[in-house]
């Protein structure tokens, strides 16, 4: 029996723009699928230069700016890595931007060979909290390296940030890593940085294109770094807009943003769902907010000044976020199984091929069977971003600090 006739007229008419609706969102979904693999597949071709690891004789002079907003569990513990670090201790400063913490940490910090630079907003942001240090402290520095309160050092970062920016890079991001693997939720939240890494970082660099900032972990030239943070006052996602300007700007060498991989910050992952569904909503509101901010600029910069790393940014502000996209690829996939076989074999054959490009840019450290215990909280992941979008007004307003807990790195 013809295709028409199984059905009445409204339902045949429903299938109708219901297939078409699925033919365009497949288009989108392809184009994601396909951006989001080319990275994964081209990050194995990644590899550490040599020369990263060679010691100069000549040191930058370094700071360390450390925004820490009502961080009194972890600041003191990140202190203290911070100071350990192999580098010469008149070559690099500790400065802590304490933002409503108990007079008891204030009193602690004061007590060691650190600076500490109190800061009080209506409505804090880390990037007030940033401008404000920068706009207070002396100009004899090379580098401005901006770390999160709960971040931790591996040995020997600072040496190898120094030998970068003695080879001529002015932006380097090192690589941040999981600090904490104690739950499915964590570890998840792992996978999902190195992921990152893999995409926006290592499979960037493969093919010619800037490494993706992250907001800490970052070292910059000083100047460079109080010039472009002089008139950010992002709510959240400071770092989408720094990454923006700097890919607008000509003058900076290329690859603008160099990518440490060897260079270990630890960081704490999410191991709570409402933590997690709180920092996906800033996330996802700054990837919309910078979206529908850089659309204007996206062709002209492409067309007019061959700017692709900048096309290639705003482009991926429309690209659903890789769970979200995993999620729309299995619900579409049993739709269009519902209205013919083919286009469900389509969705899945997409899904199938996400799944196997993510796991090939998997670190192989992570392919372990507690990774395989953690995916059954991928649908709490799911649902929590799902969550998410329903609060990204909330996003767009206020600031979102995720809360830390562990103090250091297992």
């Amino acid at each position: 029996m013809p295709f028409h006739e199984q059905y009445t007229p409204t339902i045949f008419n429903t299938m109708i723009i219901l297939t078409i609706l699925l033919y365009v969102l497949g288009g989108y979904l392809t184009l994601a699928v396909g951006y989001y693999s080319l990275f994964c597949w081209a990050s194995l071709f990644f590899k550490i230069k040599p020369a990263a690891n060679q010691k100069t004789n000549t040191l930058a002079r370094i700071v360390l700016l450390i925004p820490a907003y009502k961080e009194d569990a972890v600041i003191e513990s990140t202190v203290q890595n911070a100071l350990q670090q192999d580098y010469d201790a008149h070559k690099y400063d500790v400065v802590v931007i304490a933002d409503q913490l108990q007079p008891t940490t204030l009193t602690r910090l004061q007590q060691l060979p650190i600076q500490v630079i109190e800061v009080y907003f209506q409505k804090s942001t880390k990037a007030k909290a940033l401008n404000f240090a920068l706009d207070h402290l002396a100009e004899n520095y090379d580098l401005a390296m901006v770390l999160d309160a709960d971040n931790h050092l591996a040995p020997g970062v600072l040496q190898k940030i120094n030998q970068a920016y003695q080879q001529g890079h002015l932006i380097i991001q090192a690589h941040r890593t999981a600090k904490n693997h104690e739950n499915g939720m964590a570890q998840l939240d792992a996978i999902s940085e190195e992921l990152n890494n893999a995409i926006f970082r290592k499979g960037h660099r493969v093919l010619g294109l800037p490494a993706a900032l992250i907001g800490s972990g970052m070292a910059m030239q000083h100047h460079l770094h109080k010039q472009m943070m002089a008139t950010i006052d992002a709510i959240g996602g400071f770092d989408k807009e720094l990454e923006m300007r700097i890919l607008k700007n000509k003058d900076l060498p290329k690859p603008k943003v160099h990518y440490l991989a060897n260079a270990l910050v630890y960081d704490e992952k999410v191991s709570d769902a409402k933590v997690f569904r709180k920092q996906r909503t800033r996330w996802i509101s700054s990837q919309v907010k910078y979206g529908f901010r850089g659309i204007k600029d996206m062709f002209p910069q492409l067309l007019f000044k061959q700017n692709i790393a900048y096309f290639n940014k705003v482009f991926q502000f429309w690209l659903p976020p890789r769970l979200l996209l995993l999620g729309a690829l299995t619900f579409f996939g049993l739709i269009g199984a519902f209205i013919h076989w083919s286009l469900g074999l389509y969705f899945g054959s997409l899904l199938l091929f996400m799944i196997g490009s993510l796991v090939v840019a998997l670190p192989a450290r992570l392919r372990t069977y507690q990774t395989l215990l953690a995916l059954s909280k991928l649908p709490l992941f799911f649902f929590s971003m799902i969550k998410a979008l329903f609060y990204l007004r909330q996003g767009f307003k206020s600031f979102l600090p995720t809360p830390h807990q562990y103090s250091s790195k297992p």
